[in-house]
């Protein structure tokens, strides 16, 4: 008997079942809100250069007679003058400048408020100048979805790349003043972005 009692002493777990861990848990939920600002990307170019095409063009007015004087004084009934030397090249050009800004960002209505203005209207080449005509329909913003004018509302449809709203610029110049050939410096528009 002494012999048992050692081995219950040795090993007082032997005769217990084992009883499970018990565990305990909770959970908490925790409500997120975000509050963002106004956003607003604008891309643009700080210079544009237009390059025209080349233009050549040889006129045959057919025949002219003159009276020709033995002191060399010549007339005619046939001579070149304003209306006769009229050709199909204007001197006012209405241009679409095809995606030359864009825009991307956030706004409580989802909209923006984008507008156009002249900074200088004139391009010069020493005297020579080429004017950009102001007023509505002569400078204007367009959007490729209908809107277009010195001043638009537009969509804002995300700050991602992919979303961008992008748009046209309209332009009239007029060459009445221009007398060169060459580079003409110094016209400049202002694109304005606004959330709204």
């Amino acid at each position: 008997m002494a012999f048992c009692m050692s081995i219950f002493l040795l090993n007082p777990h032997s005769s217990k079942a084992e009883s499970p861990a018990k565990t305990q848990s909770v959970v908490g939920s925790t409500n997120i809100s975000i509050v963002l600002p106004d956003l607003i990307i604008l891309h643009y170019y700080s210079g544009l250069t237009l390059n025209f095409e080349e233009f050549s063009s040889a006129e045959d007015r057919r025949s002219a007679d003159f009276d020709v004087q033995w002191n060399g004084d010549a007339e005619s009934t046939s001579q070149l003058n304003d209306e006769n030397t009229e050709i199909d090249l204007p001197d006012r050009v209405s241009l679409q400048l095809p995606n030359v800004w864009a825009i991307r960002g956030l706004s409580p209505s989802g909209n923006a408020k984008v507008s156009i203005s002249l900074n200088n209207n004139v391009l010069t080449s020493g005297s020579s100048r080429i004017i950009i005509e102001e007023g509505e329909g002569n400078i204007q913003i367009e959007d490729n979805a209908g809107h277009s004018g010195t001043t638009i509302n537009t969509s804002l449809k995300g700050i991602t790349s992919s979303e961008a709203t992008i748009g046209n610029v309209r332009i009239t110049l007029n060459f009445s003043e221009t007398t060169k050939a060459g580079l003409h410096t110094g016209g400049q528009y202002k694109i304005t972005a606004e959330t709204i």
